[in-house]
């Protein structure tokens, strides 16, 4: 390699190291930004947090006196509830009384309606069941006559082939 040669590799070699610090500089630069912009990110969510947490003990606050209320609010419903459940168990033993008398009927009536329905189911089965036979029968009387028919086409085919063929052959 000659002297001029080594030196215009120098020449590229040391524009690439130049162009290679740029970039490298360039990216340095750039990471900088990022990290400055993630801190700034870093700090406005702690300030978010601290901010939700604030409220969030606000709520807890109102949630317990709210809770405090409901259980005074409960205690008084209670009673009221007690009485109100007195009175209905006095009317649920009357009714109570009425419905065993309703159901004890409509036992008896559904015990007959089943006897009755039975009784209809037995009188339909046989009668499917005799469309059934009469049905089979009549396939097979239609199947007999068909084959019949056949029969009796064929030999009437046989016969008329003997024909043509003693007219025509002999």
């Amino acid at each position: 390699m000659s002297d001029q040669d080594q030196t215009e590799e120098i020449r590229e070699l040391k524009g690439i190291v130049s162009r290679l610090r740029r970039e490298n500089q360039e990216t340095l630069a750039g990471r900088q930004e990022l990290i400055a912009a993630n801190h700034a990110e870093v700090r406005h969510l702690k300030q978010t947090i601290e901010a939700m947490r604030d409220k969030m003990e606000e709520l807890r606050a109102e949630k317990q006196m709210g809770i405090q209320q409901a259980i005074a609010d409960s205690a008084n419903e209670i009673e009221h509830l007690k009485k109100t459940i007195g009175a209905m168990r006095e009317e649920i033993e009357e009714i109570g009384f009425e419905k065993q008398r309703a159901i004890q009927q409509g036992l008896s009536d559904a015990n007959q309606q089943i006897t009755q329905l039975v009784a209809i189911i037995t009188a339909t089965r046989e009668e499917m069941e005799n469309q059934r036979i009469q049905h089979s029968e009549e396939i097979q009387e239609m199947r007999r006559t068909t084959w019949d028919e056949q029969n009796q086409l064929q030999q009437t085919i046989d016969v008329l082939r003997k024909r043509l063929e003693e007219q025509h052959g002999g």
